[in-house]
């Protein structure tokens, strides 16, 4: 019943790798799923979430102030609708992370799962790192972007996860080694090899 997390640099191929291990595992896999499952617990919507995990709850105010009228006080202030801040945001997750710990056989991508189940026993955390010019080509190659667009994307991409993962820990500690059982260096290792490498893991 174990449970794989992945953390990875954005461009790593992470998303690829999950998929391919979650049909050869036939383990759950959760990544989009957990911001409908947090915007559902919170009573806000997908977008908010989204919104929140890009900009932090400061600019997320500001928009949400630039909307006020009496309109949407009414509407916001009825128990139907909620509202996300760090605290609330960070307690979801925490609290969506350990169901799907429960439940077992769940590939978790993103999100501080490493951090969340760090001393939980059957677990597996993996961290996929790429010297840049490899993600450029890897988004290029499977995204069919120009190198100008891919190097936006990963640019803003390492900026929202090095600020989501401020959530969670130190942002100074969020690659560090330590808190992973495995770090693959995908310029130098095959998605195939990775994947043989992560089921062995998981196999011991």
């Amino acid at each position: 019943m174990a449970v794989i997390t992945i953390s990875r640099q954005f461009g790593a191929g992470g998303w690829t790798l999950a998929e391919r291990l979650s049909k050869k595992l036939d383990y759950g896999c959760i990544n989009e799923d957990m911001i409908k499952e947090a915007a559902s617990k919170l009573k806000v919507s997908s977008g908010q979430i989204h919104s929140f995990e890009k900009d932090g709850a400061s600019k997320l105010m500001r928009f949400i102030d630039k909307l006020i009228n009496a309109k949407f006080i009414d509407r916001h202030i009825s128990e139907r609708y909620g509202y996300v801040n760090e605290k609330s945001y960070v307690d979801v997750i925490n609290k969506i992370i350990m169901e799907l710990y429960e439940k077992g056989n769940m590939i978790i991508i993103g999100r501080g799962g490493q951090f969340i189940l760090k001393d939980k026993p059957d677990t597996r955390h993996i961290l996929l790192v790429q010297e840049l010019e490899f993600r450029i080509r890897f988004m290029m190659k499977n995204y069919n972007l120009s190198r100008s667009d891919a190097e936006k994307g990963i640019k803003q991409r390492d900026y929202i996860r090095s600020r989501f993962l401020g959530f969670f820990t130190d942002k100074g500690y969020m690659d560090d080694p330590n808190f992973y059982d495995l770090v693959i260096n995908m310029d130098r290792i095959s998605m195939e090899k990775a994947e043989k490498l992560i089921i062995e893991l998981i196999s011991e």
